[in-house]
């Protein structure tokens, strides 16, 4: 399910079902755009394919952008982190900026990407690794779905 009214909707009827939300973390750099662009892309994609293959199963939430991480930053996304935690079981961030493994508070909710740029890529092999990093997520979120 998307942050969309219709999506919202059906997420308030079945709530007991959907428990994981998912909120794609954004950077950027106005004097690095190219590459900021390309790690957003990457996050954006990799996010969305994941809510179609589990839909019905989690909350994508738009994605949260930034432009340092900074202590402002992190306050901002552990308020809403918890706010989250009042409706779904987990909060799951995705982000390619390995930055954000320095941090605490957010570490445990975490999935860094490993960076990969699309822009010159073929469509197939575009697919395929988008599909080999949310096949990485599944497995993130089936330990947290089922702790030993």
């Amino acid at each position: 399910m998307k942050f969309h009214a219709e999506d919202a909707d059906r997420f308030l009827q079945s709530k007991d079902y959907i428990d994981t939300a998912i909120i794609p973390l954004v950077g950027i750099d106005a004097n690095q755009i190219k590459q900021t662009v390309s790690l957003g892309e990457f996050t954006i994609l990799v996010a969305e394919e994941l809510e179609r293959q589990l839909k019905g199963r989690v909350f994508l939430f738009p994605s949260h952008t930034y432009v340092e991480i900074n202590d402002r930053k992190l306050e901002d996304i552990f308020t809403m982190k918890q706010s989250l935690e009042d409706h779904f079981q987990h909060v799951v961030l995705i982000s390619s900026d390995h930055g954000w493994k320095e941090h605490e508070p957010v570490s445990e909710s975490l999935f860094l990407l490993k960076p990969v740029p699309l822009e010159h890529l073929k469509v197939e092999l575009k697919q395929k690794i988008v599909q080999d990093s949310v096949e990485q997520i599944l497995n993130f979120l089936l330990q947290k779905w089922n702790p030993s």
